[in-house]
């Protein structure tokens, strides 16, 4: 069956009997013409079938789409990421007008409020972030809502607020994942500790239960304990080799965020490097050596730039192209190890050249 031609607007001009420029001012909001004339052209288009092309509409337009982001600078191993696959999604969009515009706070869950007060008084068409609450966040999402701003999140989620849609990898199955592994890693005896930021926050909340649902499952050892270290490098190595010479049996650790780096240098500066197996989170330039000594014998990898550049995508495809995004974007997660790794982190000779 030959597809239904589009019609154009020299088509809906004839079928109108208005000419081609009143058309053309009706179908791109113009000024120019009357609400009776404009309505009349637009109810003969509707007639037809038109569509009008939104997006060769963007590269004429003279207004920019300004999407806003709001970005902790820690953990900066995966923020970087999030942040770097943000601007370069932006950057694609040039052409089409869209413009930058970035806030940032020192750490997940603090100073968000202020600075979202702030951007309220921007003039933005989207947002991107990143709560560090569950819910604490909501009325602010509902207020760009509210404002005509959609709200994508990214790297964690604010469920029951208003934001259009959320991008990132499931955190339940990324906990339920690591649990599994880790029952097979110890042949389902413990102990085993969780380390995570906050619980407060809903994807830390949610990979701890999909460990702990895992584990359960797979493993007959005692239920693991779990450790909030506030996403602070030090607070993390500082409750790691207290765990470690308080539980001198203790045979894993599950490392539910970026924070890995600090629990690995207590593991070795404990003398328990290799000797308990440890899963982490993400994967970037700093865990490559222990990934190679075999302090952390496998992480699962959550693909931070990918969330950063696919939240852009999805706002201006529903900001220009009027494309609803679905209510959660998932990506995969993925197992990475030693012998793996070389597909998802670059080499050091790869990141000098």
């Amino acid at each position: 069956m030959t597809p239904k031609k589009r019609p154009t607007i020299k088509d809906i001009a004839l079928a109108s009997g208005f000419s081609i420029g009143t058309v053309d001012r009706a179908l791109h909001g113009r000024k120019g013409i009357s609400a009776g004339t404009r309505e009349k052209i637009l109810a003969t288009a509707r007639s037809m079938g038109y569509e009008p092309n939104r997006v060769a509409s963007a590269l004429t337009r003279k207004k920019p789409v300004v999407l806003a982001a709001l970005f902790p600078r820690e953990l900066h191993y995966f923020y970087d990421d999030v942040r770097r696959g943000f601007y370069d999604a932006v950057a694609q969009l040039r052409d089409f007008k869209v413009l930058p515009l970035v806030r940032e706070v020192e750490t997940l869950g603090k100073g968000e409020e202020e600075a979202l007060e702030n951007l309220l008084e921007e003039r933005i068409d989207g947002l991107v972030l990143v709560p560090g609450h569950r819910s604490r966040l909501n009325a602010f999402i509902n207020r760009f809502v509210e404002k005509s701003v959609p709200v994508v999140t990214v790297s964690t989620d604010a469920p029951g607020s208003s934001r259009l849609s959320a991008v990132y990898v499931d955190p339940w199955k990324n906990g339920e994942l690591a649990g599994e592994l880790m029952a097979h890693f110890l042949g389902g005896k413990g102990p085993v500790a969780i380390m995570v930021g906050s619980l407060d926050i809903e994807d830390h909340f949610q990979k701890v239960q999909g460990f702990l649902s895992s584990w359960t499952r797979f493993a007959r050892g005692p239920e693991p304990e779990v450790f909030e270290n506030e996403e602070d490098e030090q607070r993390a190595y500082e409750t790691t080799a207290c765990v470690l010479e308080e539980h001198p049996d203790l045979q894993g650790i599950y490392v539910a965020t970026a924070n890995s780096p600090a629990v690995c240098r207590a593991l070795e500066d404990s003398g328990f490097a290799g000797r308990v197996r440890v899963i982490t989170t993400d994967l970037f330039g700093e865990m490559r050596p222990y990934l190679e000594k075999g302090v952390i014998h496998a992480t699962i990898f959550q693909n931070p730039y990918r969330q950063g550049f696919e939240a852009v995508i999805a706002l201006f495809r529903f900001l220009v192209e009027g494309v609803v995004p679905p209510p959660c974007r998932y990506l995969e997660p993925v197992v990475v190890m030693r012998s793996n790794m070389e597909f998802y982190i670059p080499s050091k000779e790869e990141e000098k050249g």
